[in-house]
């Protein structure tokens, strides 16, 4: 009897064992291996600028769970600043998690950084690393609208690049040149002006050219180069007219800060030339000479608009130079200021240092038809 008991009881204890050994086990992440990943990131241009809306990881081998929890997933980061080599941490959650065969799709919930600052980023999978990725498995970045710029490399005076959108039509169109500001260099993707007048609802009602040229910073900020990338882009702006690709009435300049400047400036040189132009809160501050020659483009029809609240450039810059074309007698002007709840509204804030600070009117402008309605009628 007492064998018996004893046999009974090691029998438990290895039942028990066993049990226990194979919880153990069941408790562990599961790791498939998927092989290879190539991710996509899908991007678009908001008014604020280029943000991931999605990332595409695809596996060589197909993903079994089809129903992963979002929230399993974290993005940890490194994003730089504007105007600066110093980096900082973000992180970003995700509010999609979808499988399709061997492809994971992930939708960002809010990431915080313009996606072209971002120098480096991890994704990571709470219990299954074998659906993690980082920056360096980026094979592409898709950026709509903004894909469909021709980048070309201009070897007149000054050497620069510049942006071109091609309508589609075999009529001569109108071309929009849009003057980026100071530092923005990436023109197509820190902010919507250039690449809104190339989005598919504008080209169907008004098809144009766009041309945004890029101007390092060192250039920009000499009057004198300045100048000469005025020349080479007329010489651009010769060449397609003469090749019936842009129509010669229909030449529209616009640009903000630094571009504004730009676009006063182009309109003084180039007076007959154009059509109609946009001044958003020109940087009249760094140039004041521009005032000296506005009487020079006083039958140019000009939209000026500015932030009461810039903490860059003051309103007065603007209300000086309307002042003084209204004087030199402009009929065709108009001047619209915006109030701190407007471009609260618009998207900004008060912050100078903020990214999307009072200085940045091209927020409200830019979702504004009323502007590029106004362009097209000249």
């Amino acid at each position: 009897m007492r064998k018996r008991i004893v046999g009974i009881a090691m029998a438990i204890m290895t039942l028990a064992g066993i049990s226990g050994c194979g919880s153990e086990k069941a408790a562990e992440p599961v790791s498939a291996d998927l092989g290879a990943v190539s991710v996509t990131v899908n991007t678009t241009v908001r008014k604020t600028g280029q943000y991931p809306e999605s990332f595409v990881a695809t596996f060589k081998n197909d993903i079994t769970d089809n129903s992963l929890d979002p929230s399993l997933f974290k993005l940890t980061g490194k994003a730089g600043f504007w105007g600066s080599d110093d980096v900082r941490d973000f992180k970003c959650s995700f509010s999609e998690a979808t499988v399709d065969k061997n492809s994971l799709t992930l939708v960002p919930a809010d990431f915080p950084e313009k996606y072209f600052y971002v120098k480096e980023f991890n994704v990571t999978c709470a219990d299954h690393p074998e659906y993690e990725f980082s920056s360096s498995d980026v094979a592409k970045t898709l950026t709509p609208v903004a894909d469909d710029f021709e980048t070309i490399n201009n070897k007149g005076s000054i050497k620069f690049d510049y942006h071109l959108f091609t309508p589609e039509t075999t009529e001569a169109a109108p071309i929009v040149i849009v003057f980026h500001g100071y530092g923005d260099t990436n023109n197509l993707l820190t902010y919507k002006t250039a690449v809104e007048w190339a989005e598919p609802e504008n080209q169907k009602v008004r098809p144009c050219y766009v041309l945004a040229p890029v101007i390092n910073d060192k250039d920009y900020f000499n009057a004198g180069s300045r100048n000469k990338i005025y020349e080479d882009l007329k010489t651009i702006l010769d060449g397609m007219v003469a090749d019936n690709k842009v129509n010669p009435e229909k030449i529209y300049v616009m640009g903000n800060s630094f571009g504004g400047i730009a676009t006063l400036e182009f309109c003084e040189k180039y007076p007959e030339t154009v059509s109609a132009a946009m001044a958003l809160c020109p940087a009249l501050t760094y140039a004041p000479n521009v005032n000296t020659g506005l009487s020079k483009m006083v039958d140019v029809p000009v939209w000026f608009a500015h932030a009461a609240g810039d903490n860059t450039i003051p309103v007065t810059a603007s209300q000086t130079a309307v002042a003084a074309l209204t004087k030199l007698g402009a009929t065709e002007l108009k001047y619209t200021e915006y109030t701190d709840e407007q471009m609260n509204a618009a998207g900004a804030d008060g912050s100078p240092d903020s990214t999307y600070s009072y200085h940045h009117v091209e927020l409200a402008v830019m979702e504004d038809d009323a502007y590029q309605e106004w362009m097209f009628s000249h």
